[in-house]
């Protein structure tokens, strides 16, 4: 570049400060690896060929990509279009979604973020078509080609209609109590299902609603009393809409865990974004706004 911007291979070599003889070698050895000339030489130095002219051309936009390659990748962030699908379960999901979608548009506002809501087996069902790249699961089975990772643990709560006793109540005793509960395979049933067969109770199955909003009405209306998580009635509670016992001896606990698909190619964008799921959790809990709930302590690394 130097040799067609001063036209001359001797004045070059002095300000590159090489030898001419080493310069004029370079050249001959690129021209004949491209198999065309790239200078005219004459007396008064040398002038661009067409195929050098071609070369300079190229070249220049090259180190110009070069150079802007650094601010490039500094701002690569706010200039991601990526997608993703975010799933979650209705209770949990009113905490969540809100603070997820406000920080990932701050973050990266040209990209798009879907957020999608249904019960955990849905949402478990969605990762396995690969309909949704990330979900915010409760109590999630062991499935193949799904990474889970928990995240909190949060007591359950047996609610009731409004006046009726908050005291406490043992677990082997929930069987005094008819229950409105989910249908079978919902991931709150399961887990209630599961720890009555641990733990040798027999369940008072009153009537089976999928819906929560649906089941607290239910509830309120002396039809029956319900499990759920602590956060899930803690508004129904302090509006007195609903009589809260908690569940010892032993105290039954659900886990929230965040599950993405197995893949062997890594998405940065998802990456970014299981991080910021992960942040918003940890903030609602530590600020008393997700109650009931503690964080699973993380693994140190290896």
């Amino acid at each position: 570049m130097q040799v067609a911007r001063i036209g001359s291979i001797s004045r070059a070599a002095e300000r590159l400060n090489i030898a001419q003889p080493a310069l004029s070698r370079q050249l001959h050895k690129l021209e004949q690896e491209l198999g065309v000339p790239l200078l005219v030489r004459h007396v008064r130095g040398v002038t661009l060929t067409q195929a050098g002219t071609l070369l300079l051309d190229r070249a220049d936009a090259l180190l110009h990509q070069f150079d802007q390659l650094p601010h490039d990748i500094r701002s690569s962030e706010d200039a991601f279009t990526g997608h993703v699908v975010l799933g979650v379960p209705p209770s949990a999901g009113l905490l969540i979604a809100p603070a997820v979608f406000k920080l990932f548009r701050a973050r990266w506002p040209n990209a798009t973020l879907q957020i999608r809501e249904g019960i955990s087996s849905l949402l478990e069902e969605w990762l396995l078509d690969r309909r949704l790249d990330i979900a915010v699961l409760h109590n999630p089975l062991p499935l193949d080609d799904i990474d889970i990772t928990p995240v909190l643990h949060e007591r359950m709560v047996l609610a009731g209609p409004p006046l009726e006793t908050d005291r406490p109540i043992r677990f082997s005793d929930i069987g005094t109590v008819p229950l409105i509960l989910p249908s079978l395979p919902h991931s709150n049933r399961r887990l209630v299902e599961r720890a009555a067969t641990q733990h040798g109770a027999r369940l008072n199955l009153m009537l089976e609603v999928d819906s929560v909003p649906l089941t607290k009405a239910m509830v309120r209306g002396g039809i029956g009393s319900t499990i759920l998580t602590y956060a899930s009635v803690a508004r129904d509670l302090a509006a007195g809409d609903l009589t809260v016992r908690q569940i010892h001896h032993p105290p039954l606990m659900s886990t929230i865990s965040l599950g993405t698909p197995r893949t062997t190619q890594a998405r940065w964008l998802l990456g970014e974004l299981t991080g910021l799921v992960r942040d918003v959790i940890a903030e609602l809990v530590t600020s008393g706004a997700w109650p009931g709930a503690r964080l699973v302590a993380s693994r140190p690394a290896r």
